[in-house]
């Protein structure tokens, strides 16, 4: 597989096409924004620095990533839509080996060292298999991270379908259809259900915003750079609202809409984003996924490592440098999962399958 950390930063048709396909650099930093706000939330756990956190405003990257879902599905099925079962296939190979990794190892802490977690799991053997395929439960899943890949496997259930459907622009409003009209049963009915709850959430419309910014296409690269800061402005901004007021609103309206507006800003500046990219963006943005997963344990280690020095000083200093150093931890961790372990997986997947190894627009 060409990776793009193997071209010269400063070549625009490497940084433009990335075998044979394009590359949207913009879109990859900002899937390294996501699972760094997402390492920045759970660095802040430990009791010693929770209290200073009580506007969780990081987990807008979650958000951020569903987003990004739903714009990177679009753009790298639009122009030959697969099948639905080479799609759904597709994506099983890309999200469960690696997460099913991480949950068994997540089980295994559980069992041999429960004190080593700060909330250990119920395991519970109906749960357990309900996380490994991903059906949504009473519970949070064993590894408790999963709760948005559930998501994500319920976006991809409906896009997949949509992709029976040959014209762009009906695909677009056949997925839209599906989704507003889950929330809208969703928001008559109130389900109980844990399982009808869950596909009636609407912080599925996030999905929906990210096909229609990629539908939107080249129009957003053509728009003047000042309307780009203008909606990245505007999406910090109700992110800064979100992280201070104290009745938010709703998540799709108070996080998923800033998080459209910055993916939308963000889609602005591509064309300058391709002249020179920045090969650590790159690479974190490669490594998301890796990151999003594995944080949590090289976090936890950091933790062991530095505890007792931050309850002896637990002056603001001494807890910012442990919630950076928890930062740095998870996100090299993730690094090097991506490095040693996805890799590795995607590759074994592909063999498997007999899929070929093609880029994405932004590797998801």
């Amino acid at each position: 597989m060409t990776n793009p950390l193997h071209r010269p930063a400063s070549d625009p048709a490497a940084a433009a096409r990335v075998g044979g396909v394009p590359t949207v650099v913009t879109i990859q930093y900002l899937r390294a924004l996501a699972a760094s706000l997402i390492a920045f939330h759970h660095a802040m756990a430990p009791p010693a620095v929770a209290p200073y956190y009580s506007h969780q405003f990081a987990q807008f990257g979650v958000d951020l990533f569903f987003v990004i879902s739903g714009y990177i599905m679009w753009v790298t099925t639009a122009a030959g839509p697969p099948s639905p079962s080479s799609f759904w296939l597709a994506r099983i190979v890309r999200i469960a080996p690696l997460y099913w990794v991480f949950t068994t190892l997540f089980i295994a802490v559980s069992l041999v060292a429960p004190q080593a977690l700060f909330n250990p799991p119920v395991l519970d053997p109906f749960l357990i298999l309900k996380s490994y395929l991903f059906v949504p439960a009473s519970l949070p899943p064993v590894y408790t991270l999963g709760w948005t890949l559930n998501y994500e496997m319920l976006f991809y259930l409906v896009f997949g379908l949509c992709l029976l459907v040959p014209q762009r622009h009906l695909r677009v409003i056949a997925i839209a259809v599906i989704l507003a009209g889950l929330v809208a049963v969703g928001r008559l009915s109130s389900p109980s259900n844990p399982i009808l709850f869950h596909c009636t959430n609407s912080i599925m419309l996030e999905f929906l915003a990210g096909v229609i910014i990629a539908a939107a296409g080249s129009r957003l690269a053509r728009l003047p750079l000042p309307v780009g800061v203008a909606l990245i402005g505007a999406g910090i901004l109700a992110v800064a609202h979100y992280a201070w007021a104290e009745q938010p609103g709703e998540r799709y309206l108070a996080l998923g809409i800033p998080a459209a507006l910055i993916v939308t800003g963000s889609l602005v500046f591509e064309p300058k984003a391709r002249l020179a990219p920045s090969r650590l963006g790159l690479l974190l943005g490669d490594a998301s996924y890796s990151i999003y997963l594995a944080h949590p344990f090289a976090q936890r280690l950091w933790y062991f490592a530095t505890n007792h020095l931050i309850n002896a000083i637990a002056t603001p200093v001494a807890l910012t440098l442990y919630v950076l150093g928890a930062l740095v931890c998870g996100i090299a961790g993730g690094v090097v999962s991506y490095l040693l372990l996805e890799r590795p997986l995607l590759a074994a997947g592909r063999k498997l399958t007999g899929r070929k190894p093609v880029r994405s627009p932004a590797y998801a």
